[in-house]
């Protein structure tokens, strides 16, 4: 839902850009025209970071087409005061990208002064910069984006060795190869990343018209790639010359360089070229952790859905982060957003244990650890009869009974090095050690130095079975510890499980994401040919969306073979309405804004004859007591024979949004196993719908009474299910989901903040009694910095500056703060400073402000406000700045 349609909210602006990576691991896809393959491997272990803007960086979006000779011609007067990158021009976006330069003249002027005056930096205030001018008020321009840097491709540490396929009862796509002869013949996958490999055996050995990888470009700056010693191969051959990369018959386009991320619009440039390649579906394994949909990378996405493309985005591997962890580009509205769970059987490296027969277990080596002796373990238990932390201060462990054997030691109390060095210290071979956490699902991945001994992780439940013998037995009889050369089947225990990295909706507008669900947890794929043979695993959410786009090409290859004209909409539906509903550790129903319409079942979406629109609903909040609580069904019979449905509720598990009904900062993770449900009204709760025919039904939902139930902000859902009568077949479910409480109420704001500090202190809170004295002639200089901490998303921050009269000043240099994340519980996230350099911006000029006495107002737009109505602002006024110049 946009701001502008909920109770009247106003739509502030449009932002725009985009995302990429690679897909090898789904099906075997020859065709369906094109599929768009943008895939990064999203780190789900590493902490969030705000999105970093490329400074003096810009994306112009031209209002009417085909104006850019024309704009370019009238800034020839300052042609050597930026650099454009990309000019686009295509259904989807046309403007340019540029870089701003300084004055050399002036630079030169201001140097040569001396006297430790800097020469005036555009960096800093780019609104006075003559190109940034000229663009801002030009008549044809429509919008001017900040650039974002798009992170890296990341490889998530696999949580096993593992090398096997998907069950085809997860997937369904053999099913879909074998009986319907469907593999998307001749398709072309358009692949946004560092490069590819195309060497590879998998790959093709070659690039070009006859082989599997027939095209590409490489929009790497030559200058990126000469930092690294490396000659750039031009700009048609997209071979990537610091690693290599993978898939079927494959477009690829080079948009990453050896190090660092990539400008969005770089990557919009390559998205531009895949569209105009004629791309049916595309994959964005990539993104920003950002729930608006108004975000710029969401909005060129949701701008491709509506020229006919499927486009497939992850859900973000932030599952650790709480509500409202949606990535953009897919928290556009009609993006997919994958979810992940967790792949149900491996093949994978294992070890085994003398003391336990006939058994072997899946291992977690650290982040160095490439092989582990066979060998002994050392039988230590501490006073306590616990296993030792194996710390420096353990007395426990000593050379007489460590040397020569495994320590097998309990993580905490001291870093994996420390551990790693003691047990050197003492003569031992290496170490094994467990998570005395009950609540982890994975063995986690120890972070281990080069030349340190081999050091290895096993489950909790195995760990006990060790730890029992060991405090039982007679452990004079040697517990030897082996590593099988040859690779077992294992079937993990979170098999079908979302997996732990894998984000909660929803979206900031209340739009159910994530959509559906893919296997993102232990993929088999390729990787570049010097990585374990070119084959591997990798997990996260950049894993799940390309098998989520790979069964949409399939459906869209389907129906074109059928003759049957479809709309990405449709393929979207029908994905979701045949989803397989996912149940949580305690078998309960797993929320839509954790698994959304479920694991995606492409052989029953391409069967079923039966077709519900919309498929999936947000009953929004409370603020309304109509808006948005019914919703009309179309439910569709394709089939020649007429179909009795019944309507029924399938309620799941609610999310418990907050920890007690008296605190609003959001938990973290997200506590998903409550007990809230709603009543759903049906205007028919049984329906014959005749063959080749369409039927509506509506739905109302029926909220708990508050009188009997606190509402703070509980997010209900279930599934709605269509089941045959005579058989009892389900035969579609529809996702539905809403929040029990008035967004607008919630605060903007965390107890405590905003308040004043000083830039390069920000922990320190000034007295607001007392003035702070900004002296810009100082050689050091710091800055007032108003430090904010958000509970809730805010789609617009304002930040006046007053005389200490009351006098309006302008508006703070460096805005505007539009379509904010909330903070974190994380240290690097936890809250955000924005500093004052002097400057404001009034009559579209900015200027410093006098020497004198003033406060600053910071207004936060609240959840759903209206930005005409001032009670719908949240407000903070500052202490006395006293600026001297």
């Amino acid at each position: 839902m946009q701001l502008g349609a909920q109770h009247g909210r106003k739509l502030l602006y449009e932002r725009l850009s985009l995302g990429f990576h690679r897909c090898n691991h789904i099906v075997t896809m020859k065709q369906v025209h094109c599929v768009l393959i943008f895939a990064v491997l999203l780190t789900w272990s590493t902490l969030v970071q705000a999105a970093i803007a490329i400074p003096r960086s810009y994306i112009v979006e031209y209002s009417t087409n085909d104006q850019h000779d024309t704009i370019d011609s009238e800034l020839t007067p300052y042609k050597d005061l930026y650099q454009i990158h990309h000019v686009y021009s295509s259904r989807l976006f046309h403007g340019m990208s540029f870089t701003l330069k300084d004055d050399p003249a002036i630079a030169a002027t201001s140097v040569a002064a001396g006297a430790g005056i800097n020469p005036v930096s555009y960096a800093q205030i780019d609104k006075l910069h003559p190109v940034y001018t000229h663009l801002e008020q030009h008549p044809v321009i429509k919008n001017i984006y900040p650039i974002y840097e798009v992170p890296r491709p990341q490889w998530q540490p696999n949580q096993r060795n593992a090398t096997f396929p998907y069950s085809n009862n997860d997937v369904q796509i053999y099913d879909i190869h074998q009986q319907l002869g469907i593999q998307g013949q001749n398709v072309l996958i358009g692949v946004l990343d560092s490069g590819i490999d195309y060497n590879h055996p998998a790959l093709g050995k070659g690039f070009g018209p006859g082989y599997k990888v027939k095209a590409g470009k490489n929009l790497v700056e030559p200058s990126n790639d000469e930092k690294f010693g490396i000659e750039s191969l031009g700009e048609d051959d997209p071979f990537d010359p610091c690693t290599t990369a993978d898939s079927a018959n494959l477009a690829v386009f080079r948009v990453f360089g050896c190090e660092g991320g990539a400008g969005e619009d770089t990557i919009i440039k390559a998205m531009e070229m895949a569209y105009e390649a004629g791309c049916q579906v595309i994959n964005l394994s990539l993104g920003i952790e950002n729930g608006w949909p108004e975000d710029a990378m969401a909005v060129v996405a949701e701008r491709l859905t509506k020229q006919g493309v499927v486009v497939v985005g992850v859900a973000g591997n932030q599952g650790s982060d709480g509500i409202y962890s949606q990535n953009s580009p897919a928290s556009g509205k009609h993006v997919i957003s994958a979810a992940s769970i967790d792949n149900s059987l491996s093949l994978s490296n294992v070890v085994q244990f003398s003391i336990i027969a006939d058994e072997y277990f899946p291992y977690v080596p650290s982040s160095t650890t490439t092989s582990f002796p066979n060998g002994t373990i050392a039988p230590i238990l501490s006073e306590d009869s616990s296993v030792p932390f194996g710390c420096n201060n353990d007395t426990s462990i000593t050379p007489d009974n460590a040397k020569g054997q495994v320590l097998f030691l309990k993580r905490g109390s001291c870093t994996f090095r420390e551990k790693l060095q003691k047990a050197k210290q003492m003569g031992a071979i290496a170490v094994l050690f467990y998570d005395p956490d009950v609540s982890s699902k994975t063995v986690v991945v120890a972070k281990t130095e080069q030349d340190t001994l081999p050091c290895a992780g096993i489950d909790l439940k195995v760990a006990t079975r060790l730890i029992q013998y060991m405090q039982e037995s007679d452990t004079s009889k040697p517990m030897l510890i082996e590593f099988p050369v040859e690779q077992k089947v294992i079937f993990p225990e979170t098999a079908g499980r979302i997996s732990e990295f894998s984000s909660t909706g929803p979206n900031y507008e209340l739009d159910l994401k994530p959509s559906v669900t893919g296997i993102g947890g232990d993929v088999y794929s390729t990787l570049p040919s010097h990585i374990t043979g070119g084959w591997g695993v990798r997990s996260g959410t950049s894993m799940a969306s390309p098998h989520v786009a790979g069964a949409a090409a399939l459906l869209v290859n389907y129906y074109t073979e059928q003759k049957i004209e479809t709309t990405p909409a449709y393929i979207m539906e029908q994905l979701q309405n045949h989803g397989r509903l996912i149940l949580s550790d305690n078998g309960r129903i797993e929320n839509p804004v954790v698994q959304g319409a479920g694991l995606i079942q492409p052989y029953d979406s391409i069967m079923s004859k039966l077709h519900v629109s919309p498929a999936q609903i947000s009953f929004n909040d409370t603020a309304s007591a109509t808006n948005y609580k019914t919703h009309t069904l179309t439910i569709v019979n394709s089939g020649d024979t007429p179909i009795d449905i019944a309507l029924g509720n399938i309620p799941s598990q609610s999310i418990q949004s907050y920890a007690n009904t008296s605190s609003f900062i959001p938990t973290e993770p997200v506590i998903k196993n409550g007990s809230v449900t709603v009543d759903l009204d049906f205007s028919s709760t049984s329906l014959k719908i005749p063959a080749n025919s369409q039927v509506k039904v509506t739905v109302r939902v029926v909220l708990p009474d508050p009188n009997s139930l606190t509402y703070h902000y509980q997010m209900y859902g279930g599934f709605i299910a269509l089941t045959q009568i005579d058989t009892q077949r389900r035969l579609a479910t529809v996702p539905y989901f809403g929040v029990l409480g008035r967004m607008i109420d919630v605060p903007v704001f965390d107890r405590g903040f905003p308040y004043l500090a000083v830039s390069k202190e920000s922990d320190a809170k000034l007295d607001l009694t007392h003035s702070y004295v900004y002296d810009m002639n100082r050689k050091v200089s710091t800055k007032p910095a108003i430090v904010i901490r958000l509970l809730s998303g805010t789609a617009q921050i304002n930040i006046d500056v007053y005389r200490s009269n009351g006098t309006l000043m302008g508006v703070m240099d460096s805005g505007p703060w539009v379509y904010n994340q909330r903070n974190k519980l994380s240290q690097e996230n936890y809250d955000t400073s924005i500093a004052w350099n002097g400057k404001i911006v009034a009559s579209d000029k900015t200027t410093q402000v006098p020497d004198g006495d003033y406060y600053i107002q910071l207004r936060a737009l609240k959840h759903f406000g209206d930005v005409d109505n001032a009670m719908d602002w949240q407000e903070w006024k500052s202490g006395l700045i006293q600026v001297k110049s």
